[in-house]
């Protein structure tokens, strides 16, 4: 009896201790990955499931870095908007790194979308 009430605190605590050790996990993306738009953007917003700050962000499109600037010292957030310079049409890679406000821990990614003409 003693041995299944341990177990159970046990179980109990990994469960509720889970969500406060998770990781910044993109939750959406706009554009979204794999969109095929008809018409560049002009922005690209990345929300979180959680405060984060953006460490890297990078765009390329065909081997080449479309310089987007990331202001490193911004307030965490759960979600960022970037500008985006007049963008051709193409296949463009968006790689990023974020850092949870709650613990450090570092999560990257990337996805992909297309401008048609």
């Amino acid at each position: 009896m003693l041995k299944k009430a341990i177990l159970a605190l046990a179980l109990g605590g990994a469960i509720m201790a889970g969500p406060c050790m998770g990781h910044a996990k993109l939750q959406s993306s706009s554009p979204a990955k794999d969109a095929h738009l008809t018409e560049a953007p002009k922005a690209l917003t990345l929300t979180f499931n959680e405060a984060a700050q953006v460490a890297v962000l990078k765009l390329t499109s065909g081997g080449k870095e479309i310089p987007i600037p990331v202001d490193k010292n911004a307030k965490a957030s759960p979600s960022f908007t970037f500008p985006l310079p007049a963008l051709a049409p193409g296949s463009y890679t968006v790689q990023w790194t974020a850092v949870a406000a709650d613990d450090g821990h570092v999560t990257k990614g990337s996805f992909a979308f297309s401008i048609t003409a």
